[in-house]
């Protein structure tokens, strides 16, 4: 399209004659004009980002058919301009006292009441309680100004926290080089599918972060559904997947469909991971349900019941567990959310209890004179008595020992993917030698004396009843106790211990680097080279020189050696990422690319948890924006005590009252007004990952 100058310069005295604010590029000829920008939006462009509106069209210019006058008249009527307009006028007018004095008053106002918004959000109260919190501060004579003290407010006040918050992790995920996308379907069957999405990337600490990015709905549960929705996700927030993703993992089987085969025909090297801890316990429970375990299961309630309900009795069995010099005695209930880890120490205590429960059950049925109670305990030493009973224990526990390592490692925020994969590969042995049905330990020994004389078999100094068959019967059965695990761990880790990039992350583990200078000169050489084949792509894209990874791989091990011996792993690359950045320009894209493999949801686990809370009956109707904005807060946010509202303050009084605010001195928190602790801790508007591990 051609457009002369002159028209350009009729468009501006048309719309704004006043203001020179419609910049253009003239061609090589010097008659028409190539480019047109907004002088005003582009200078003020950091301050216009936190707008709904924004749009970088004018601000970076438009070119070829887009340069219309319809174009130019809508952008000079959009609300994005006439902010622009209004910081102008700021910027050229000297405030006068009173006026500045006036927005600094209600500045003042404004972050006692986004304090208030905060923490009803934070705590999960209902938004009416909003309210009546203001009316306490003003009893207590807190000044809040004339502002309304309404329900609407809290929520208007909750959603700039959530703009000013999704402003600060757009732009982290922006100037992060590499992350990957977790997503997750909606837990509520009464309400329409909905993708929840988290995104792993590692901050300009060098710290991996797992946060909350935001809420998308589905049309349709299919694949190239799926695949648009979390592409279109990141593309309405400027961010580009292509060159920047690593991983990705889905949860449910109505969200993760081929969505990951679809990523990789475009992005071949994406690393694609089942969740590891979702539901591995729920699934090793049902693998137990229904077989010769139950009656062990039932054994632990019945002991539990039975000393619990009985101090006296309790006090017994740890009087004769003390001469016994017995450890911990006391009965478990093996109930709780941790099936694995309920039933592992269950079955611990009772193996140590043994002999001490054994002894005590048989003094209390010599002793007792109710027929009821008699029976009791006359049952349970039956059952503890049977061989058949106590190889299924053995066993259970065996079992157990490998199960619960693996399920404990999987549940943090951050997983260490490398210890992960090293318990499924000895948890794949022990299933591959009780396959061959040649048991060990204990087990072993118990099994081979009830095989070899069923009358004389042994068990912590008690002799057990034996039947003949009862062995041969055990053994036959224990290749398809075994299959049964493998078929329920197998389809959620496959060979993960295996998988190539996995592999890789032997790389990160500093502290298992040999000390020997010779050993360390080739270590880690070959998982590196995998790591480039395999990246290869990803790698090009980002213009990384494949050719000088080993170099300076070689040289950061021995910069390791000499320097950074006493730091900690994490601590070593977080000093390569944020203070050695520039002398690693390659190798630095490796640590990058290896700390966002994404291992585990259980983070998704607890937003859905805090989902089902904030829908409940008591908090009303909110959107979905509000309902995006307070998940973040109850999962990631501060505590309201450390809590800083400047930046939504900031954005609130730009977009009402036309003036921009700038950072006020940092507030203390009550823990240190009160004594505790040396520092105060900064105020944080970014809401930091969850560091703690929940049940």
């Amino acid at each position: 399209m051609t457009l002369r100058v002159e028209t350009v310069k009729r468009w501006q005295l048309e719309l704004h004659s006043a203001q020179d604010w419609l910049q253009y590029e003239v061609g090589v000829d010097g008659c028409f004009v190539v480019k047109i920008q907004c002088a005003l939006c582009s200078k003020h462009k950091a301050k216009l980002k936190g707008l709904r509106n924004f749009s970088p069209a004018f601000v970076n210019g438009i070119e070829g058919n887009s340069l219309k006058k319809d174009n130019a008249k809508k952008h000079f009527q959009s609300e994005m301009h006439q902010k622009a307009s209004a910081l102008e006028k700021l910027v050229s007018n000297t405030l006068d006292l009173p006026s500045a004095l006036g927005q600094t008053i209600e500045e003042s106002h404004l972050n006692r009441l986004f304090d208030l918004a905060y923490t009803v959000a934070k705590l999960e109260l209902p938004l009416a309680k909003f309210k009546t919190l203001a009316k306490l501060e003003l009893r207590h004579g807190v000044d809040l100004g004339q502002t309304a003290i309404t329900e609407q407010k809290c929520r208007e006040y909750i959603d700039y926290i959530g703009r000013a918050t999704k402003i600060e992790l757009i732009q982290a995920v922006q100037e992060a080089p590499y992350f990957s996308v977790v997503a997750d379907g909606s837990a509520d069957p009464a309400m329409p599918e909905k993708g929840m999405i988290y995104v792993l990337y590692v901050d300009r600490t060098g710290l991996p972060c797992m946060r909350f990015f935001g809420f998308r709905d589905l049309e349709r549960v299919h694949s190239q559904c799926l695949r648009r929705t979390v592409l279109d996700a990141f593309l309405e927030e400027g961010v580009d997947l292509e060159g920047k993703l690593v991983g990705y993992m889905a949860d449910r089987g109505t969200v993760r469909a081929d969505m990951a085969e679809l990523l990789q025909e475009d992005m071949p090297y994406l690393v694609s991971l089942g969740c590891a801890s979702h539901r591995l316990e729920t699934a090793v429970r049902k693998v137990f349900y229904g077989t010769a375990f139950d009656s062990v299961n039932e054994m632990f309630f019945v002991l539990a019941k039975l000393y619990w309900a009985c101090p006296t009795q309790l006090e017994e069995l740890r009087a004769l567990a003390q001469v016994m010099r017995e450890v911990d005695t006391k009965p478990q209930l093996a109930d709780g959310t941790r099936w694995v880890q309920h039933r592992q120490r269950a079955t611990r205590v009772l193996l140590q209890a043994y002999p001490a429960v054994i002894c005590n059950l048989a003094n209390l049925s010599a002793q007792t004179v109710l027929p009821k109670e008699k029976a009791i305990y006359q049952e349970c030493l039956k059952s503890l008595r049977n061989v058949n009973f106590v190889l299924h224990l053995l066993l259970f526990s065996e079992m157990l020992e490998a199960i619960g390592k693996l399920s404990s490692s999987l549940q943090n925020s951050n997983v260490d993917l490398v210890y992960t994969a090293s318990l499924v590969e000895k948890f794949y042995g022990t299933l591959e030698q009780l396959s061959r049905g040649i048991p060990q330990g204990t087990l072993g020994e118990v099994f081979k004396d009830a095989v070899k004389d069923p009358q004389t078999v042994y068990f912590s100094g008690t002799r057990l009843h034996c039947e003949a068959e009862a062995a041969r019967a055990f053994g036959e059965k224990l290749p398809s106790y075994v299959a049964a695990v493998s078929e329920c761990v197998l389809p959620r880790f496959g060979a993960l211990h295996q998988m190539e990039p996995v592999r890789c992350l032997k790389i990160l583990e500093s502290e298992l680097w040999p000390d020997d200078p010779k050993e360390l000169e080739n270590y880690g050489n070959a998982e590196l080279q995998a790591f480039s084949h395999h990246f290869a792509k990803l790698l090009a894209l980002n213009r990384v020189d494949v050719t000088k990874l080993l170099e300076e791989w070689e040289q950061f091990k021995h910069y390791r050696a000499k320097s950074l011996t006493e730091m900690s792993s994490q601590q070593v690359w977080q000093h390569l990422l944020s203070r050695e950045r520039a002398r690693f320009l390659n190798f630095r894209h490796v640590v990058h690319i290896l700390h966002c493999f994404p291992v585990s949801s259980v983070v998704l686990e607890w937003g859905q948890a805090a989902v089902s809370r904030l829908k409940a009956e008591c908090r009303g109707r909110i959107s979905a924006h509000t309902l995006e904005y307070l998940t973040r807060i109850a999962v990631e946010g501060p505590e309201p005590d450390v809590f800083d509202p400047q930046a939504a303050v900031s954005l609130y009084c730009f977009e009402h009252m036309g003036f921009f605010t700038e950072p006020a001195v940092k507030r203390t928190s009550l823990s240190t007004l009160s004594g505790h602790g040396s520092s105060p801790p900064s105020k944080k508007t970014c809401f930091s990952p969850v560091e703690c591990a929940r049940d």
